[in-house]
């Protein structure tokens, strides 16, 4: 939530500080609770500040420990207690009331680089060496908080707001197309290192930058452990020790005043809302927590409020269905609120922007549901095959065949058979779905075909025995994609999104849990919130969106009429327009998302000249 900039002039002049007073003005949307400009000789930097709870946050950044170390950024750790037990064997005393900031640079002070391994919490930062002249930057496994740098001659800067990076005169803006070919054939940033501008990078999700001497190295500092599967001494065992690690990762998300929570009709939202009423009961504030679920009522017959209203009258919170009833792609697009930082796939923007708007209005901090299915919708197949190796024939017919027995069905396992029948009855087309209407020079410069079909045919990672797709897709950058959408730095409102499921404490526990059963249709968490939620939700199947709302818009009204018919510009470097327009006007059948991406490109582009 909070924004920082920083600046190192490795060629030895002296940081502009009037550049820095304008890039604090201009990241002024980020907090309205104070903000400090800072600058010593060649390094200096600036911070806008946003409070959010519950751990303490320092006032102004720098935070700095003696005359060497020097932190800028935007961080909520958690296990306090935990790291605070560890820090006070060396005599630093209890410190309870340490700022996030001051109990890092404390544990960095004992242990370096390798304090990284004891941290946990959503954080992204930079820290200014000034002893060594060393610049580390940080940011989370999960990539809650984004952290984006640049290079330039004589100079590297960072900050958490993409668009920040364009103030500094030094730095091009030259677009990356290699990005820009990825965005048109898969919609999202295969590669979690670039940007869609060349020379500002991305840094990845649990990764860690060092700047020496001009030099920089970027190394991943954390994997989630792989542990051998879970043994307790009875079912109840587990179904405690899941509400127990569940509710410490709400408990220390949740701030001690107004807390907005995402609340759908699914069992991940659910099982959080549960765990922060029953926190804000124990704190005699539950009047403080109020839900909101996300309706596409009267388009189609969505049945997620009507199920979030029964949880939310449950629970006895306050709840407030958000819907509209006009549904108009690219609303605002052109407009300095519909700019995002980078070309994106979702065409209702402006609606989900004054959804968050609304949901700000009440608190600066909302707890979701994300994560959940990564590992409690889990495979069967692995872990048969695992128990098959090793010649645990008993325990094979316990956990498959007392599944079997009590669900009267076989747990799913999910080990890619279907697709693999259907490929070798009919052989697919390696270009089935290829946008035909791309630039012919573009595909050819960039070699996009080629690019195709490598990401059509990555081999997907066996590295976890029990959870390997989870395992993939919780370090691959999917995660921190998603929440990068949901910062201030993307949609200019002041919400935090915060969630429990992917906390590292939680994530290590469900990765050593047998599949079969607990993580068979999220078996452990229906049975653990059996006298915390609903019955409806609780034996409720995770379904898909009746309808996409895509194919509600049709191929008729303004939005369609607005689109440009003749060549558009700066679009037609990527895109073969006349070829796209027919493609979207004789499709047969719905819309689908990937038909819109050039349009979605043309009107980020058509921003981008305008800035």
């Amino acid at each position: 939530m909070s924004g920082f900039f920083g600046i190192v002039r490795q060629d030895g002049r002296p940081v502009d500080q009037r550049l820095l007073e304008i890039i604090a003005e201009r990241m002024a949307f980020r907090g309205s609770d104070g903000h400090s400009v800072w600058v010593q000789n060649n390094v200096g930097g600036c911070f806008t500040l946003m409070k959010t709870g519950p751990a303490p946050q320092a006032s102004h950044q720098p935070v700095n420990w003696g005359e060497s170390l020097w932190l800028w950024g935007d961080l909520r750790l958690d296990g306090r207690q935990d790291l605070l037990r560890e820090l006070d064997e060396d005599g630093f005393g209890p410190g309870t009331n340490l700022t996030s900031e001051e109990l890092l640079l404390r544990a960095w002070t004992k242990w370096g680089a390798a304090s990284l391994d004891r941290l946990i919490g959503d954080f992204s930062f930079a820290l200014w060496d000034a002893k060594a002249e060393t610049l580390w930057c940080v940011r989370d496994f999960i990539g809650s908080r984004p952290f984006y740098y640049a290079q330039a001659p004589g100079l590297f800067c960072f900050s958490n707001t993409l668009q920040i990076l364009r103030s500094v005169p030094e730095v091009s803006c030259e677009l990356d197309e290699s990005f820009l070919g990825d965005f048109l054939i898969v919609g999202w940033n295969v590669e979690p290192a670039r940007t869609v501008y060349q020379h500002m990078k991305r840094l990845p999700a649990g990764h860690l930058l060092r700047l020496s001497k001009g030099n920089i190295e970027v190394r991943r500092f954390r994997k989630l452990p792989i542990d051998e599967p879970l043994q307790l001494k009875s079912p109840d065992a587990f179904l405690e020790a899941y509400r127990d690690l569940l509710k410490l990762a709400v408990h220390d998300r949740l701030p001690e005043d107004r807390t907005a929570l995402y609340l759908s009709g699914g069992l991940d939202s659910s099982s959080v809302s549960a765990m922060a009423s029953q926190i804000a009961a124990e704190r005699n504030q539950k009047e403080q927590l109020k839900a909101f679920t996300r309706s596409w009522q009267p388009f189609f017959d969505d049945p997620e409020p009507a199920v979030a209203k029964l949880t939310a009258a449950h629970l006895g919170i306050a709840h407030e269905v958000l819907q509209e009833t006009d549904l108009r792609p690219f609303e605002g697009a052109d407009t300095k609120e519909g700019r995002t930082p980078e070309p994106d796939d979702e065409i209702f923007f402006a609606r989900e922007q004054r959804y968050s708007q609304k949901i700000a209005e009440y608190s600066n901090v909302v707890l979701a549901g994300d994560g959940g299915d990564d590992i409690l919708m889990g495979q069967g197949w692995p872990y048969l095959v695992q128990l098959w190796r090793r010649g645990e024939w008993t325990k094979i017919v316990q956990d498959f065949g007392g599944y079997a027995w009590t669900n009267k069905r076989l747990p799913p396992l999910r080990g890619g058979f279907r697709t693999k029948l259907r490929n070798l009855v009919k052989a697919q087309d390696p270009f089935e779905g290829y946008p035909r209407w791309l630039n012919d020079d573009f595909s050819r410069r960039m070699n996009v075909k080629q690019r195709w079909l490598e990401l059509n045919n990555r081999t997907k990672s066996v590295e976890h025995p029990l959870h390997p797709d989870a395992y993939e897709s919780l370090h691959d950058g999917y995660w921190a994609s998603v929440l990068e959408t949901e910062d201030a730095g993307w949609n200019r409102v002041r919400l935090q999104t915060r969630a429990a499921f992917l906390d590292l404490r939680m994530l290590t526990f469900l990765l050593r849990l047998p599949p079969v059963p607990w993580c068979m249709n999220k078996e452990l968490s229906r049975r653990a919130m059996k006298n915390l939620l609903p019955h409806e939700v609780l034996m409720r199947q995770k379904t898909p969106l009746v309808v996409e709302p895509v194919e509600r818009c049709g191929r008729e009204g303004d939005w369609i009429a607005r689109l440009p018919k003749a060549s558009p510009g700066q679009i037609e470097a990527f895109v073969n327009w006349q070829k796209w327009c027919e493609t979207l006007y004789l499709f047969k059948g719905s819309l689908r998302w990937i038909i819109l991406r050039p349009a979605s490109l043309f009107y980020w582009l058509k921003a981008v000249e305008n800035r």
